[in-house]
């Protein structure tokens, strides 16, 4: 760097601009570097553009909005976009399906958005579905921008009232409220801070326990994301007065919950750390306080618990990292005696996923075995193991929903290339009969779409499943344009799900693939390890090897091919893109993780250090930095065509990590292809509403078809 460069960033004066005059390069904003370095084990980090990370300062505003102004330019005038505009609309306002089932009170409850509708409603009938449904709970009406919306609901047992938590434009910050689902009367509850929280209520209806964050006061400075409690509120009383149950004085990064036993009878206490044990108690609520007795704690391993009579039924990775279901009794001494493991047929590939209660008399097993879902039942006091027969290789949804004394099950199956139907199965039938109940609408043609799977070999040698979906006429000879996906991280596997953006991509010619890279759960908690930590890399190296090999093997040209990611997924595709600029044409980088070293002091995100590391340690530190994705952009780079997304309302991953790394990228890319960004300012860490939400897939696509040169 020359002396007169020093100078001017010492001072806090150079501005962001081309690194080669070209006449065809964007007019991308001028974007000023400050003096400003971040400080860790005796190294320093240049970070010029940290103040892009204060949301409400005005000339970080005057710059979002002239990003936002070159973004438009170019995405408002893509000359396909009213023919994609259309195709996303008509594909999105067919409407949905409706939920899985809850029931309580002797009626059935469900969401349903139908095709007129931003929102899902929330609708209850009769205990067989077959009455006309009647309307519960509508957030349409709860905002004249749409952007308000039902979070989550929960139906006390004599099905009167309806707990809710309701969230806007997009953040995960809640309120929750109480409603009289017989008089659609709201009572005067209203409790705020209840991001994440699960809903628990008494038997007999007269109040629940909530999860709630403290007051920002009660808690040292910058911790008010952390140190979740639990608290119990009585229907009929002041929120002011509930009091805190459990939480005080526990460590600040761990999560608590409470939860009811299969057969309604024991409430449970899980509590826990980030990627550590999951630590078990019987909880006794009596006049206002709740005891606790231990079924497993100070232990290493994660086990889930379960309780039928004096069975209770584990979900455990104590042997192995890939899962096991056991049950289990307490001894005279009161202890949790030997453990029993329920054989299940399963590969070496094959992961315990879930393990449910049925009818107090079946446990029935979700395996996911080499990604591919399967249902085994077995009685809980022994017998022969079962299989549910699926439709075909695909997944089922996470949820298998039950009802109390009713030995039937309900659950979704779907595939890349198989839209999800809801399905009913009587696991104590002599013969297993799937009767479907309801299928996602769709104008996809998904009989004309195909899918298949292959393994690519890694940088180390690991095989990386990939799935590609596409039209079965579509040419894989690298005339087709084509997006890779991938995730990678915090346990999030990628199984075959239907999604009806892929599938329109794949009906209008595109190819998509999806890797399931390490740090995902697809083979268990080894899979998970091997991309986490100081093992990061290997991700990076997966994702690089996935779009090699569809170059390599002429299923995608280098230069019609983009990859995606968001969140973890666009910490994934800001690194690669560092590591090989030639990697791809273009790239959406959506919600991302870019400054790694500074990551963890906002939000929530010190929690997240059990899966990065932590900057502060050296030792960690020493594996993050050379990937952190803003300080390893490389002067005078090619980069390919990039639009980077981010919320406004983002609770999760701060807006500034979009705007630091396209600031970096603008000033040291050569190439003539646009680095866009687009900021949310109603949304969070995704959209706030459907509407939104298809708007940012037309944005998305526009950008696509524009770069891939979209002749499909």
């Amino acid at each position: 760097m020359s002396r007169v460069l020093l100078v001017l960033v010492a001072f806090g004066l150079l501005c962001s601009l081309p690194a080669a005059a070209d006449e065809n390069r964007p007019g991308y904003p001028v974007t000023k570097q400050e003096d400003t370095y971040a400080y860790l084990h005796g190294q320093s980090y240049a970070d010029p553009y940290q103040w892009l990370e204060d949301d409400d300062r005005e000339d970080v505003i005057t710059w979002d909005k002239a990003q936002n102004d070159l973004l438009r330019a170019r995405l408002d005038a893509a000359p396909r976009r009213e023919e994609l505009g259309r195709a996303l609309t008509g594909e999105f306002g067919l409407g949905g399906m409706k939920s899985l089932p809850t029931f309580e009170g002797g009626m059935r409850w469900y969401t349903y958005r139908a095709s007129a509708e931003n929102h899902a409603i929330l609708y209850r009938t009769d205990e067989t579905g077959m009455q006309s449904p009647t309307q519960v709970l509508n957030p349409n009406g709860w905002s004249d921008g749409g952007t308000a919306g039902l979070k989550a609901w929960h139906v006390s047992p004599d099905g009167r009232y309806v707990a809710y938590r309701r969230d806007d434009q997009g953040s995960e910050e809640t309120t929750l409220y109480v409603l009289d689902a017989n008089t659609g009367e709201l009572l005067p509850e209203s409790i705020d801070r209840t991001k994440f929280s699960s809903v628990v209520w008494l038997e007999d209806s007269t109040g629940f326990f909530y999860n709630r964050m403290p007051d920002a006061g009660s808690v040292p400075q910058g911790e008010s994301q952390y140190h979740a409690r639990i608290y119990f509120h009585k229907l009929g009383t002041l929120v002011l007065d509930d009091p805190m149950v459990y939480g005080r004085g526990r460590p600040m990064l761990e999560s608590c919950w409470l939860y009811r036993s299969a057969d309604r009878k024991q409430l449970f206490l899980g509590r826990g750390l980030p990627y550590k044990a999951v630590e078990t108690f019987e909880a006794t609520w009596n006049e206002g306080a709740l005891s606790l007795r231990s079924v497993l704690e100070g232990v290493e391993h994660r086990t889930w618990i379960d309780k039928v009579g004096d069975t209770y039924i584990l979900n455990s990775d104590r042997n192995t990292g890939r899962r096991e279901v056991l049950t289990a009794k307490r001894d005279a001494a009161g202890a949790l005696g030997p453990w029993t493991a329920v054989a299940y047929p399963r590969t070496d590939k094959g992961v315990v996923q879930d393990a449910v209660v049925v009818g107090n008399r079946y446990i029935v097993c979700h395996m996911r075995d080499d990604l591919v879902s399967r249902l085994y039942v077995r009685p809980i006091a022994g017998g022969d193991v079962r299989e549910i027969v699926l439709p075909g290789d695909g997944s089922i949804g996470r949820e298998i929903a039950t009802k109390d004394d009713d030995t039937n099950i309900w659950f979704t199956f779907e595939s890349y290339n198989q839209p999800p139907t809801t399905y009913r199965c009587d696991v104590a039938a002599e013969k297993f009969v799937l009767e479907a109940e309801d299928t996602l609408p769709t104008s996809v043609k998904a009989e004309n779409l195909v899918s298949t799977r292959v393994m690519v070999p890694s940088k180390d040698g690991t095989e990386i499943p990939v799935y590609l979906l596409h039209r079965k006429d579509t040419k894989l000879d690298g005339s087709a344009p084509g997006i890779l996906y991938g995730y990678g991280g915090f346990r999030v596997g990628l199984y075959p799900l239907y999604s009806r953006t892929r599938a329109l991509w794949a009906e209008l010619g595109g190819i998509y693939a999806v890797a399931s890279l390490r740090g995902g759960d697809e083979y268990g908690e080894d899979w998970h390890q091997a991309g986490s930590m100081g093992n990061k890399q290997n991700v990076f190296d997966d994702f690089i090897a996935c779009a090699d090999w569809l170059v390599a093997s002429k299923k995608v040209s280098r230069g019609r091919l983009a990859i995606q990611g968001g969140s973890n997924g666009g910490l994934l595709v800001a690194t690669c893109l560092n590591q090989r600029p030639d990697l791809c044409r273009a790239a959406i980088c959506g919600v991302p993780l870019t400054d790694m070293l500074r990551f963890h002091l906002f939000q929530y995100a010190r929690s997240w250090t059990k899966e990065y590391g932590d900057p502060d340690v050296p030792e960690h530190c020493a594996w993050i930095a050379p990937y952190s994705p803003y300080h390893n952009v490389q002067p005078a780079q090619a980069f390919p065509a990039v639009l980077v997304t981010a919320g406004l309302r983002d609770g999760r991953v701060n807006a500034f990590h979009a705007r630091k790394i396209v600031a970096r990228w603008q000033e040291r890319t050569i190439s003539t292809h646009p680095i866009l960004l687009r900021i949310d300012r109603e949304g969070g860490h995704g959209a706030a509403d459907l509407q939104r939400m298809v708007q940012g897939i037309l944005d998305e696509w526009c950008f696509l078809f524009q770069e891939l040169d979209g002749t499909m």
